[in-house]
């Protein structure tokens, strides 16, 4: 049997429930060799996530999962083995976190001010550790105080596009995403492709922009594709010479119905795709 691995895993320093240290524990427990710790726009977890995988015996894949807009759509690029100092991508990444804490202080005065008990150092407290706060920590601090049913409730209804309290989000443009990232020395790779309810055209030409900028994968075992988009992302890499990834978009609670490695229960993902990428970054 093959080595089992997971190449897409968020953790307590951005949206996910669980500790880096949790997240490596569970994958030791459940036999992964491998798994990346890709949280949201942070390098925050990826220090005790390393130090855990020496203790547990499984392998740390340096990871971030990067927000951008491609053609006014949010295209989200998965990065491994980048230098996290690396001058530029710190400013970069440092542009996307204080447009995004503007975007959560916006979102919550205005949920404030309409008579929600909410602020900022109020869900500071509520969430502590996490150094990425985002519309599901405030849906779910809403939740726990009874004002929606559920985080995803909060989401749709008071959070989502269009609603009350959504603030429009800015995102780095991919191409720049991407380029900085090689530009580190990390390998980009474009995430969960069927997310973004494009027609094949525009697919194809997400794709091939984000190959141009220096993209060397995508994401071609995902939690939720069929069989067929599956095989259909694997056509793209193929046709361009691209790597294929996988992982299951772990989050913990806050997505309870995905399992660390297994996703919704099926997916099983190669150490071998692992390997080429390394070999890649060689």
């Amino acid at each position: 049997m093959p080595d089992w691995i997971d190449l897409h895993v968020h953790t307590l320093a951005s949206d996910g429930s669980d500790t880096p240290v949790d997240v490596v524990r569970m994958a030791a427990e459940l036999g992964l060799r491998a798994v990346a710790v890709t949280d949201h726009d942070t390098f925050a977890g990826l220090p005790e996530a390393i130090e855990s995988g020496a203790r547990y015996g499984v392998e740390v894949v340096p990871g971030v999962e990067l927000s951008t807009i491609y053609d006014g759509v949010e295209v989200h690029v998965l990065g491994y083995y980048m230098d996290a100092g690396h001058p530029r991508l710190r400013a970069m990444m440092a542009r996307a976190t204080a447009e995004r804490n503007a975007r959560n202080e916006t979102m919550v005065q205005r949920l404030h001010d309409a008579g929600y008990p909410v602020t900022m150092d109020a869900l500071h407290a509520e969430f502590p550790g996490q150094t990425m706060l985002g519309r599901p920590h405030i849906s779910e601090y809403l939740m726990r105080r009874g004002y929606v049913a559920s985080v995803q409730d909060g989401m749709k209804n008071l959070l989502g596009r269009g609603k009350p309290f959504y603030v429009a989000r800015y995102n780095i443009p991919l191409e720049e995403s991407v380029e900085t990232l090689r530009a580190a020395g990390g390998l980009p790779v474009v995430a969960h492709l069927f997310k973004y309810r494009y027609t094949p055209e525009q697919l194809t030409a997400m794709v091939d922009a984000a190959a141009a900028a220096g993209a060397v994968g995508l994401e071609a075992m995902y939690t939720n594709y069929t069989p067929a988009q599956e095989q259909a992302v694997r056509v793209l890499a193929a046709e361009r010479g691209l790597l294929c990834t996988g992982g299951t978009d772990y989050h913990g609670a806050r997505k309870p119905d995905i399992a660390l490695g297994r996703g919704f229960g099926n997916l099983r993902v190669p150490y071998a795709l692992l390997e080429k990428l390394k070999e890649y970054d060689a």
